[in-house]
């Protein structure tokens, strides 16, 4: 007997229903979308920076990486923090996320010094270091608590940089930063 079983997700937290898909459907009925699944596509979305660097420049000391490119399909909305030793661009899905929730996809910093992650027992899913663009080598960081937060962290004179995506994979990460890195100063 070939049952198909069902997997119900969602993004902010997973619920698995392991239920033969005959019990949910009906004996040998397969819904039209769940039959004929296809590969969404990733695309990636230009970064506004002109309108992100007015936000910066002139409030911090720390030089700005940010990146052209972000490989996402919606639109994302910018937040900017800065103080003279650090800077943060938030990515968010909506235009009032303040940050917190579902509604971030995650966030960009540059700062003054700064070391970088080290394995959290019990948190640390994967730890390693990765070529970006350059020569430049990162620390590539993968870690799960609430929800799993993907960190990808390279060192430029003095200043540490970091990129951070929710549920994050490396290839993307290291695809910000090396938009970043080869964007150059800004």
């Amino acid at each position: 007997m070939n049952n198909k079983l069902l997997l119900l997700a969602t993004s902010a937290c997973v619920l698995t229903a392991l239920v033969p898909v005959s019990q949910v459907f009906g004996a040998g009925k397969l819904p039209q979308m769940l039959a004929e699944t296809k590969p969404v596509a990733k695309a990636d979305a230009a970064v506004p920076v002109s309108e992100i660097l007015p936000k910066l420049k002139g409030k911090t000391q720390v030089p700005i990486f940010i990146p052209s490119l972000v490989p996402v399909s919606q639109k994302l909305y910018y937040r900017t923090q800065s103080k003279p030793d650090s800077y943060i661009v938030s990515m968010e899905f909506t235009a009032d996320c303040k940050g917190t929730g579902a509604c971030t996809l995650g966030e960009i910093r540059g700062q003054k010094g700064g070391e970088f992650s080290t394995k959290i027992e019990g948190v640390t899913k994967t730890l390693k270091t990765v070529q970006l663009a350059g020569g430049v080598k990162g620390n590539f960081h993968n870690g799960c608590g609430a929800y799993c937060t993907a960190n990808l962290e390279w060192k430029t004179q003095g200043f540490m940089y970091t990129v951070a995506i929710r549920n994050g994979a490396e290839a993307d990460l290291i695809k910000i930063a090396n938009s970043a890195i080869q964007a150059g100063k800004r």
